[in-house]
């Protein structure tokens, strides 16, 4: 099982909690970082932040009992970008979230700034083209971020969807609100398969991930409300096409909230944590197509015995695809910025074929299950990738 609360001091810890997850990579302030890949659809791509309170929720972990849960969202869309020059950063809040890290860890503020470095494709706040597209949900992993996936989510507005994420509030590594206050994670996921068998333990990450998927059902509310009363964002979505992803704990969120909600279509797990999944879930049939790529094993974890036996359960196709040669962090940006990366936690994959295995599996199933076009064979991949091999259920 992957421990992805455990942080390292110093350097390591900025990359952590800034970019990915509790996994790191040492970055001196000598070593360039590497832009987000430049996205290969025919559409220029928009990206705007919103946040959004849920009335009917508290806030969860906080000790202000009367405060309602409020969660950060960021949206990417095709677009168009009236004589917008700058492109979109990858963090946003930097200065904020420097300033938090530095009084929290003792990280000194020059080297989390090193991430503003990094560029993305998207233009801020760039005017939405109006075309009735795909929506795709991602949930990022536990103590992760909503821009954890953004070389996917980029990829997917250039070719047509409309992408949406959230920090799920006290269980991503680092929120900022409205107000900017800094929200850190009080979430917690077992560190082994006997952990995960405790019934307190169980109790917990239960509550965790019912709190996501109502989070997930929550940002597909006020979004529908948004896009269809607000003439400035009439005609942009096709609420009757929605897809979801998730990376680890968000895998699981991505399953748990197909099965709570109806509008949701189609589900894609990237090295997907299947074990805080209820027995009662996975013995059901999810009726929905499902994909997964992830690592070839888990090691002595059963977690890839539940993957089969909720696929198994699923009369929709399930298809797992497997890596060789990658780690659970390696389904992430994570190791597209820097190859100092592989001595702290990515695989001996090259960031360039893992990218494009997750955009090509991503884009071609929701192509396919959502807009009916095209095909999703995995042999067409596995012949294509020498180092995928794939289980249809």
């Amino acid at each position: 099982m992957i421990k992805t609360s455990h942080y390292i001091k110093n350097l390591v810890i900025v990359f952590c909690i800034v970019i990915i997850n509790g996994c790191a990579s040492l970055i001196y302030k000598s070593i360039p970082l590497k832009d987000v890949a430049k996205a290969r659809g025919k559409h220029d791509i928009g990206t705007q932040h919103f946040y959004f309170t849920d009335s009917t929720r508290d806030m969860w972990f906080n000790e202000k009992v009367d405060e309602v849960r409020q969660v950060s969202v960021k949206i990417w869309y095709p677009a168009k970008l009236n004589n917008l020059d700058r492109r979109a950063a990858y963090v946003k809040d930097q200065e904020l979230i420097s300033d938090a890290l530095s009084a929290r860890l003792g990280v000194p503020k020059e080297l989390s700034n090193r991430i503003t470095d990094i560029q993305c494709n998207s233009y801020k706040n760039a005017s939405p083209i109006k075309g009735g597209f795909p929506i795709i949900i991602y949930s990022h992993g536990h103590r992760s971020l909503k821009i954890a996936n953004t070389f996917q989510a980029e990829e997917l507005a250039s070719r047509g969807f409309f992408v949406i994420a959230l920090d799920h509030t006290y269980d991503a590594a680092i929120t900022v609100l409205e107000n900017n206050d800094i929200i850190f994670p009080k979430s917690k996921l077992p560190s082994n398969d006997k952990e995960a068998s405790d019934p307190n333990m169980i109790s917990r990450v239960e509550k965790q991930l019912d709190i996501r998927s109502k989070d997930i059902s929550f940002l597909l509310d006020k979004l529908f409300e948004k896009f269809l009363t607000d003439d400035k964002y009439a005609g942009i979505i096709d609420t009757s096409k929605v897809g979801i992803f998730g990376h680890s704990f968000g895998g699981a969120t991505s399953i748990q909230s197909a099965y709570l909600d109806n509008r949701i279509d189609a589900v894609f797990g990237l090295d997907a944590y299947f074990l805080p999944l209820s027995e009662r879930l996975i013995k059901e049939d999810l009726n929905k197509p499902f994909a997964h790529l992830g690592q070839t094993d888990w090691g002595k974890s059963d977690n890839y015995s539940v993957m089969k036996e909720f696929c198994s359960n699923n009369s929709g196709l399930s298809v797992h695809f497997a890596a060789e040669g990658s780690k659970h962090n390696d389904f992430t940006d994570f190791s597209q910025f820097t190859r100092l990366t592989k001595k702290y936690g990515s695989g001996k994959i090259s960031p360039k074929k893992i990218r494009m295995i997750m955009n090509n599996l991503l884009f071609d199933f929701y192509n396919y299950h959502l807009n009916g076009i095209g095909s999703l064979d995995p042999e067409d991949y596995t012949s294509v990738y020498k180092n995928l091999s794939h289980d249809i259920y």
